[in-house]
């Protein structure tokens, strides 16, 4: 199994280490651990009232054990994270606890040593949301447990760990939703910004990721640079309910399967620019498609090299078109009909949508007045008027009421230095030289008021 979580609902999941030494199992009360696939003996028990989860991190000894204790008569659920072997309630390494949690999992990084808690309730009592409440919390095996703060309301669609890196990414928020990457600190270090997305699709290799919006959306996808956090290209694979990543990590699979869709089954091999390099289809409705899978190698290939980030045109060109039913995308796209033909007295009268749609001679003669109209009120508007004598006279007035005013603004700072030389205060030259034209000052004042 690939798959390190097991939630007991009436049957058990069985969960190994990445060197498969250790298996572990949930049993309600308790968790059995098996060494060496061996399973005639339990080797260790863990004991508890109940048990909702158990979760075996990745990597090699020393393993790491979390632990899901769902909520007893009221009281804190919690999650602990063990160090394999030592078991105790008071030995755990990391601890955190939380209110009003039906359902709890947990997704560990590459290495093991942290991981994300998505505790979610069914019902949000608030009444704010109609898809309960999640919240996010981060643990680590040197005893850290923060709780991840994030910018929108609304649910949390995905959360994934980079296969290479210290960093994850949350799509979250009601739609269109958000999506932040963070660090290893819980701290917000990039924002994809809003769209209709709902899951998150890393490389192998870490150095591309696509934020895709499948199931109920239209197909959405951006995929990004992980170095620079750059767009790389923006298209759509409609009725897509399948992905997944080729080894090669640059090229990756579509596929619209049964059950989910039980019409159309086909798959199709894509770059990351969004060309299609290869396109199956069933032969018929009557056959489906269930699964499709690549056949991994046995270790991780080099990273691809990252294509050039895509140009606005580009982008421009992979935007949705108009909706086309899957029967009708194979040919060219028909000319839609209008849905008023033209109809007269009950009957219909023949003729192309071009005729139909073609507005009536009256109609044309009302549009041409009309814009005649507004090219003469805009005429109108934009036009100088030539001014009057009555409007020359009053800006000869305006300018000889400002000169005086600065004239006897003057005259009052010379009061003011007359003032400072009486109180035997020594002046500046030119100082000495605004008092010495207080005459000439006077003189113009009379002038201009006559």
């Amino acid at each position: 199994y690939q798959r390190r979580v097991a939630i007991t609902a009436g049957h058990w999941t069985p969960l190994w280490s990445d060197d498969e030494f250790t298996c572990a199992r949930a049993c309600n009360a308790e968790v059995q651990l098996f060494e060496n696939n061996d399973f005639s003996t339990v080797a260790k028990r863990i004991q508890r009232e109940k048990v909702g989860g158990v979760f075996v991190a990745p990597g090699d000894d020393p393993y790491h054990i979390a632990l899901y204790v769902p909520s007893i008569k009221g009281a804190h659920a919690f999650v602990q994270l063990y160090l394999y072997g030592t078991f105790e309630k008071t030995a755990a390494v990391a601890h955190r606890s939380f209110m009003k949690v039906d359902n709890c999992d947990i997704k560990f990084n590459k290495s093991g040593k942290c991981a994300i808690i998505i505790a979610s309730n069914d019902v949000d009592k608030t009444g704010a949301s109609y898809y309960g409440q999640t919240l996010l919390y981060f643990i680590s095996i040197r005893g850290e447990s923060n709780q991840i703060v994030l910018k929108k309301n609304g649910p949390v669609y995905s959360v994934e760990w980079n296969p290479q890196r210290d960093e994850f990414i949350v799509l979250y928020g009601f739609m269109p939703c958000k999506g932040t990457l963070f660090n290893v600190k819980c701290d917000p270090i990039h924002e994809f910004g809003e769209n209709h997305y709902n899951e998150i699709l890393f490389n192998p290799q870490g150095n591309m990721v696509g934020l895709c919006g499948f199931g109920n959306l239209r197909g959405k996808i951006k995929f990004y640079d992980t170095e620079n956090n750059k767009l790389l290209s923006d298209f759509v694979a409609a009725d897509a309910t399948f992905f997944e990543w080729a080894p090669c990590g640059d090229v990756f699979i579509t596929g619209t399967l049964s059950p989910r869709l039980r019409q159309d089954n086909e798959f199709k091999l894509w770059d990351v620019s969004g060309k299609i390099l290869h396109h199956y289809q069933v032969p018929t409705d009557e056959t489906q498609l269930w699964q499709l899978m690549w056949i991994n190698p046995a270790t991780l290939l080099p990273p691809p090299v990252v294509p050039r980030p895509a140009t606005s045109k580009e982008i421009a060109a992979g935007k949705p078109q108009a909706y086309r039913p899957p029967g009708s995308r194979q040919g060219p796209a028909a000319a839609t009909r209008s849905l008023l033909p033209n109809v007269q007295g009950g009957v219909y009268k023949p003729g192309s949508d071009a005729q139909r749609n073609q507005p009536s001679r009256q109609a044309q003669k009302n549009q041409r007045k009309r814009e005649n109209r507004a090219k003469q009120i805009e005429d109108e508007k934009n036009a100088v008027p030539e001014p009057t004598m009555q409007d020359l006279q009053s800006t000869i007035v305006d300018e000889r009421e400002k000169k005086v005013r600065n004239l006897k603004k003057k005259l009052h700072q010379i009061e003011k230095l007359k003032g400072q030389v009486a109180q035997g205060k020594t002046l500046e030259k030119n100082q000495m030289d605004k008092i010495a034209s207080e005459n000439d000052l006077i003189e113009e004042i009379k002038r201009l008021e006559l």
